[in-house]
């Protein structure tokens, strides 16, 4: 089932799905600019928060010399050892706290 909606370019009327990236029949622009530019910011905010929350560890690349990937590899080592002391604390606080 699908309406119309008024083209906020051109002023006419055009089959609308209600699906943000729509377009006018006449004049090819979108329909609903305003659900477009929340759909962008939504998906810009998830990005951030990805971003914000994630943990980036040591890439060990298998075309290093040896003694690169060997110190890269203890680098690895030490980083896990601090998250996970680091999350068992945490785990800890949150188990005494109730």
């Amino acid at each position: 089932m699908s309406a119309s909606k008024k083209c906020p370019n051109c002023g006419q009327w055009s089959r609308w799905n209600q699906n943000p990236t729509d377009r006018c029949e006449h004049c090819q622009s979108i329909l609903d600019p305003v659900a477009v530019a929340r759909q962008q910011a939504r998906e810009e905010r998830r990005k951030e928060e990805e971003e914000r929350f994630s943990i980036k560890l040591i890439e060990v690349d298998p075309e290093d010399p040896w003694y690169t990937r060997f110190f890269k590899r203890i680098g690895l080592g030490l980083q896990i050892a601090f998250v996970s002391v680091i999350s068992f604390i945490l785990w800890l606080i949150a188990l005494l706290a109730g």
